[in-house]
């Protein structure tokens, strides 16, 4: 009977440090995924504060308004005075961009934004015709999003601003997705 009793207790003792073992295995696992969880966010909250932190910067620079020497526009057809469709505001926001069918990736702020296309300024010089794929950046309320579209370039300013070096052109929209259209009017509604 005592053997018995020594071998239950034995088998009791085993089964103990089994379920210290399987805890302990536990804990390490979820102190493992709370950790790699804690430095994704920590991560996207260190971005999402450079982009923020960017764009206070931007805002808070006196941007010296540029003075074209001379402006190169595609002929229009028509009487002659503007025509208007969509109305334009006034924004500075990060935009990235490459030429259709280049990897090569640029970047630029879009200062004028409408329905039916954007002002970029950027350091790049962009000829008429050109087809971009651009991605530009928002902040709307406490969210940082993105719009990704496909652009031609209408008109462009044959100068560089001297302060800043910039080009400017204008690019009309060729194609946006549905779900990037919605957010644009999303956006220009808050906008206006």
């Amino acid at each position: 009977m005592a053997v018995g009793v020594k071998a239950r207790k034995a088998e009791h003792f085993f089964l103990e440090i089994n379920y210290y073992q399987r805890m302990v295995q536990v804990t390490f696992f979820l102190i493992f995924f709370i950790t790699f969880f804690l430095i994704v966010l920590l991560s996207r909250l260190i971005s999402s504060l450079f982009f923020v932190l960017e764009y206070a910067f931007q805002l808070s620079r006196k941007v010296k308004p540029m003075e074209p020497e001379e402006k190169e526009i595609r002929p229009r057809s028509g009487t002659g005075h503007e025509r208007r469709k969509y109305p334009r505001f006034d924004v500075y926001w990060p935009v990235q961009y490459n030429q259709i069918g280049s990897s090569i990736s640029h970047r630029g702020r879009v200062t004028n934004l409408s329905e039916s296309g954007m002002l970029i300024q950027s350091p790049g010089k962009m000829e008429i015709g050109q087809h971009l794929k651009s991605t530009l950046s928002f902040i709307l309320g406490s969210e940082i999003d993105t719009i990704e579209m496909q652009a031609e370039v209408v008109w462009r300013d044959l100068y560089v601003n001297k302060a800043w070096k910039d080009y400017r052109c204008g690019a009309k929209f060729l194609n946006v997705s549905a779900m990037d259209k919605t957010k644009l009017n999303n956006l220009l509604t808050n906008l206006s």
